[in-house]
């Protein structure tokens, strides 16, 4: 770095500034003056609540601004609020008196909902419930006086019973007890029956079961009774001790256990597809010409059940749907 030379009078400077004290018998206190102290800063005023718009206003009209009532709440009715959400009143339920309980206690009632947005209740609908021994079913009387007519019409022999109530659901309306299927073809021992299901027993043998055992037994006599297990009976399915009630309640199913030629009975029976017998020819025609007139059929072997005999009835489903094994 280049240092600048300072010219002679500048240089004699420092040496007058230092003499000059001692030659005119000044000199510097030893302690320069203080300072004057700083004013302290006057203490906050304590928060009045006010926004800062006031804080430009004087003590005196600090001190005299009110302080704001609070706001009320704006009156709500039926106990909601604008929206919809349900309020509670400021008095409670159990000390308002309830409508048909004039002593103000509040009642307990089941069954009831909020209804959104209204503050009210609702009664929800009560279930239905099946009475536990309902009456038998009524016979439409067209439908019936034209079921009777075809039956006497095909040559069936039946009685008219008296209207059948038993426990437990079962029971038939307008029963018949059947004899004779058809004038040459007995039923063995008589059946109740409602019907309709007696009509398409008659049916059924009359158009397909008589050729169908002429056509599988040329050398035997014609069919000449029909040999059925159970009519008419009130009980659950397969005689189980719960479950659903059997058709047999209602009388709409009869259960065949054997077929006679003249006087030679011969059983129902599990009719193998690889079975060539006549007999097992017929059994497997029987168990195709059944569907084509009742809406459920059983045949021997289909379930541990129904084992020697057959199970036919006309219960109604949906759409005409048949079951058929």
């Amino acid at each position: 770095m280049t240092k600048t030379k300072l010219p002679a009078r500048f240089a004699l400077l420092p040496a007058l500034l230092f003499a000059l004290p001692i030659a005119t018998g000044l000199t510097l206190p030893a302690r320069g003056p203080q300072p004057a102290p700083r004013p302290e800063a006057a203490a906050p005023a304590p928060d009045t609540g006010a926004d800062a718009a006031s804080d430009e206003a004087s003590p005196a009209d600090k001190t005299s601004v009110p302080t704001p009532d609070p706001k009320p709440a704006p009156p709500v009715a039926d106990g909601t609020e604008g929206d919809g959400k349900t309020q509670a009143s400021e008095k409670t339920r159990d000390e308002e008196p309830q409508a048909g309980n004039p002593s103000g206690t509040a009642e307990e009632t089941p069954n009831t909902e909020k209804t959104e947005g209204t503050g009210t209740s609702k009664p929800e609908p009560e279930e239905k419930t099946e009475p536990i021994d309902p009456p038998p079913a009524a016979e439409d009387p067209k439908a019936l006086a034209a079921c009777l007519a075809d039956l006497r019409a095909i040559g069936a022999r039946f009685e008219p019973a008296a209207p059948i109530d038993d426990d437990g659901g079962c029971g038939i309306a307008a029963p018949v007890t059947l004899t004779k299927i058809l004038p040459d073809v007995a039923l063995e021992p008589e059946a109740t029956l409602r019907c309709e299901t007696a009509l398409q027993l008659a049916k059924m043998t009359r158009d397909m079961l008589k050729p169908a055992a002429k056509a599988a037994f040329p050398d035997k006599p014609g069919l000449t009774a029909i040999h059925q297990a159970s009519g008419y009976v009130c009980r659950n399915r397969n005689s189980t001790e719960n479950g659903k009630v059997s058709e047999h309640a209602y009388g709409n199913a009869i259960d065949i256990a054997a077929f006679r030629f003249g006087e030679r009975q011969e059983p129902v029976m599990i009719a193998k597809q690889d079975d060539g017998t006549a007999e097992a020819a017929f059994q497997r025609a029987f168990n195709a010409i059944a569907c084509l007139y009742f809406t459920t059929v059983l045949s021997p072997g289909s379930d541990p059940t129904h084992q020697d005999h057959m199970h036919l009835d006309v219960i109604k489903r949906k759409s005409g749907y048949r079951y058929c094994r």
